[in-house]
């Protein structure tokens, strides 16, 4: 292990350490702003690893790694409470975001040195910028660093002004898709959902978004048609998508795949709002009085 510096560098350290990389101005992304912030900490603090987690619930997924760490970029590290407390200990004053992080973390290297800061997108925290030595523990006056902290928040406005260009982008795709809906409903079709849904996976393989796949089946659409005509046929399935309407967001993607299949792609959700999502789509259902069958399936980080 290289030595370990952790307190105040000089001012002549950290102009030599910064003349090595580049503006934060100049990075094209997040993922450039992200390996360029760990490559500086990693010259000012000498560490095995440093990282960057999205944060989900009680996971923490491996986004960003540089040095040699028990896990892999893109791994998911399962992690129960007692690590943001340990993280954070010996800090006077704590953010909101930080006080949120002591509630999902977990102390998982009991005996190793372990840093962290959040990563906090309008005012919600969205990871954590770590560092991790498995040689050593960090004495505990030693835990907080000028230089993580300021870090974080800079990779944390980073973040911010990309996702709000990826929402800006996000409308402009669904307003070019328009063409590419089906007549009857006014849903996507499945044309739209391939264009949009492929996309969708994009963002969510970058920033580890959570998505919710929910298919659906309209029951007895045939005997509809054999006994009462296409009319009624037609008017049952403009049901469907109002019913649909009435609970989608903006942003998610709802699209007739043909006859009587239906589907929605929930974007940026996880297990809790995914089920929610599912109760409102149902009673949504049993409101317009249509008869559906409602799978969903959750996506993976690794999709």
């Amino acid at each position: 292990m290289g030595n370990l510096r952790l307190g105040w560098t000089s001012k002549n350290e950290v102009s030599a350490v910064s003349s090595r990389f580049d503006a934060f101005g100049d990075y094209a992304d997040f993922s450039e702003a992200a390996e360029g912030v760990m490559g500086m900490l990693d010259a000012l603090h000498v560490l095995d690893a440093w990282f960057i987690t999205r944060i989900r619930l009680d996971e923490w997924i491996v986004t960003h790694l540089r040095g040699k760490a028990p896990f892999e970029r893109g791994q998911l590290l399962t992690l129960p409470s007692a690590m943001r407390e340990r993280m954070l200990r010996g800090r006077r004053q704590k953010s909101r975001a930080e006080a949120k992080l002591e509630a999902i973390a977990a102390d998982r290297w009991p005996d190793h040195a372990f840093i962290g800061a959040p990563l906090v997108v309008r005012d919600q925290l969205f990871g954590v910028l770590c560092g991790l030595d498995m040689a050593s523990a960090f004495p505990q006056e030693q835990r907080d660093s000028p230089h993580i902290m300021t870090a974080a928040r800079i990779l944390s406005t980073v973040l911010r002004d990309e996702l709000d260009k990826e929402e800006l982008q996000r409308r402009v795709e669904r307003a070019e898709a328009e063409a590419l809906v089906d007549e009857l409903t006014g849903l996507f079709n499945r044309r739209g959902w391939d264009r949009l849904s492929e996309r969708e996976e994009t963002r969510s393989a970058r920033y580890g978004h959570g998505a919710t796949v929910f298919m659906m089946d309209v029951d007895g659409l045939k005997r509809k048609n054999d006994e009462e005509g296409h009319l009624a046929g037609d008017d049952l399935l403009r049901r469907v998508a109002g019913a649909i309407r009435s609970v989608v967001r903006e942003h998610d993607i709802a699209a007739r795949f043909g006859g009587d299949e239906f589907a929605v792609l929930a974007v940026e959700t996880d297990d809790d709002q995914s089920r929610v999502l599912q109760s409102r789509l149902e009673a949504a259902f049993a409101e317009a009085g249509v008869a559906i069958s409602v799978g969903a399936a959750h996506r993976t980080y690794d999709g």
